[in-house]
C-alpha cells in the first residue's frame, strides 16, 4: 500500500537545467524513493498531460505541452518524513488537505526556474496515487484518460453552475425587458396606430408595470420588518410613477384636475410609514444596492426620470432636422420611459420572489441577493 506521505515532483524539458539543484535541494528536505526519466511521443505529449492531471481541457494542454517542452522530463518520488498538513484550494476551487512542506518546496523551484508551469508535484497522497497510475502506462501508446476525483467536485459543479445561471439570468434578464417593451411599442405604433400617445397601449403598459411593482414593494413591506422603510419608499416610488402614467385618465373620468391631489395622497400615506419605520430606510437601500441585480433598478430610474425627458426635447430633433419633431420626441421619451420600467419591473419580481420566500432573504433583509 502507498504511503500518504509520499509525493512525486515532475521536472519538465524545460527545467532540465536545473535538475541536479532540485535534486540536491530534495535529498535534503526529503528522502528521495525513486529517480526516472520518462519520454512521451510528442504526437500524444498535450493528452497525456491530460490523462496526468485527471481534467481535460485541450487548448490549456497544448499550450503547456509548448512551454514546458515535450522531451523526457525526470520524475522524482521523495518521502516526507514529517509532512504538515493544511488546507489549500487549487486553481479550479477544490479544497484540498496538501503537505504544506511539499507545497512549499514546489513553490521555490518554480521561482528557481523563473516559469511556474516548468517543475510539477503532487501535493495530495490522491494526486500522487493518480499520477503515479498515469506514469505507469506504456510510454509508446497514449496514456487512457480517467478523470481526477475530488471529494467536493459535486460542490464545485453545483457553484458554477449557479455562477453561469446566475450570469444567464444578468444578460437575459434586461434582454428580455428590452425585447418586451419593444413589442408593445411596435403594436401601439403599427397595429393599433395610437403612435404612444396619451391613453395608447405604451402608456397603460407602464402604468400596470408600475403599480405592480408598487404593489410588489408594498407586499415586501408587510411581509418583513428588517427592510420596512425602504420598501415603503420605493413602493411610493413606484405608486407616484402610476398616478403620473394616470393622469390624464383620472382627469377624463372625474372631469378635473385630480392627480396632484392622487398623487400627494399616495406620498403622504407611504411618507407616514418612512417616518415610523425610518431605521430601516438605510440600511434596506444598503442592501438593495448590494444586490447583483439591482443596476437594473438603478438604469431603469435614470432612463425613467432623466434620459427619457433629455430625448423627448422637441428642440433637440429640431436640430437635428427631424420632420415633425414634437410627436417624434413624443415617441422616443415615451419608448425610453417603457423600456425604464421593464428594468425595474425586472428587478422588482424577483426581488419580491426572494423576500416572500424568506429564510436568509427575507428575514435577514441585509443579505439580500436577488
Amino acid at each position: 500500500m502507498r504511503k500518504s506521505n509520499e509525493f512525486i515532483f515532475v521536472i519538465w524539458e524545460a527545467a532540465r537545467g536545473f535538475e541536479q539543484t532540485i535534486i540536491d535541494e530534495l535529498s535534503r528536505r526529503f528522502r528521495i524513493v525513486g529517480i526516472r526519466e520518462v519520454a512521451w511521443p510528442k504526437r500524444c505529449f498535450a493528452s497525456n498531460l491530460a490523462a496526468f492531471y485527471g481534467w481535460k481541457n485541450w487548448h490549456i494542454w497544448r499550450n503547456k505541452a509548448r512551454k514546458c517542452g515535450t522531451g523526457p522530463f525526470l520524475v522524482v518520488t521523495v518521502e516526507d518524513p514529517a509532512p504538515v498538513w493544511k488546507r489549500e484550494h487549487d486553481t479550479s476551487g477544490h479544497e484540498l488537505t496538501v503537505d504544506r512542506n511539499i507545497y512549499q518546496t514546489k513553490k521555490r523551484f518554480r521561482a528557481l526556474t523563473g516559469r511556474s508551469n516548468t517543475v510539477h508535484s503532487s501535493v495530495t497522497p490522491e494526486e500522487t496515487a493518480h499520477q503515479l497510475a498515469a506514469l505507469a502506462s506504456p510510454v509508446n501508446d497514449p496514456i487512457p484518460f480517467k478523470p481526477m476525483v475530488y471529494k467536493d467536485d459535486a460542490i464545485i459543479r453545483e457553484r458554477r453552475r449557479r455562477v453561469w445561471l446566475g450570469l444567464a439570468g444578468d444578460v437575459l434578464t434586461p434582454l428580455a425587458a428590452g425585447v418586451a417593451a419593444g413589442i408593445v411599442v411596435w403594436l401601439d405604433v403599427f397595429v393599433i396606430g395610437s403612435k404612444c400617445e396619451e391613453n395608447g397601449l405604451v402608456e397603460w403598459t407602464g402604468l400596470v408595470a408600475s403599480a405592480i411593482s408598487g404593489a410588489l414593494m408594498t407586499a415586501c413591506a408587510l411581509a418583513t420588518k428588517s427592510g420596512r422603510g425602504a420598501h415603503a419608499l420605493l413602493a411610493a416610488f413606484f405608486f407616484d410613477m402610476a398616478v403620473r402614467e394616470a393622469d390624464l385618465m383620472l382627469d377624463r373620468a372625474l372631469g378635473a384636475c385630480i392627480w396632484p391631489w392622487a398623487l400627494s395622497a399616495v406620498s403622504f400615506t407611504f411618507a407616514a410609514v418612512i417616518i415610523r419605520y425610518a431605521k430601516t430606510v438605510y440600511s434596506g437601500l444598503r442592501a438593495m444596492r448590494k444586490s447583483r441585480r439591482f443596476p437594473l433598478f438603478a438604469c431603469g430610474v435614470a432612463l425613467l426620470l432623466f434620459v427619457s425627458q433629455f430625448l423627448g426635447r422637441q428642440s433637440i430633433w429640431i436640430a437635428l432636422g427631424v420632420p415633425d419633431a414634437k410627436h417624434f420626441g413624443h415617441f422616443i421619451e415615451e419608448s425610453v420611459e417603457l423600456f425604464g420600467y421593464a428594468l425595474m419591473f425586472a428587478w422588482a419580481a424577483p426581488h419580491a420572489a426572494q423576500v416572500f420566500r424568506g429564510g436568509k432573504h427575507g428575514k435577514a433583509h441585509a443579505k439580500i441577493s436577488m
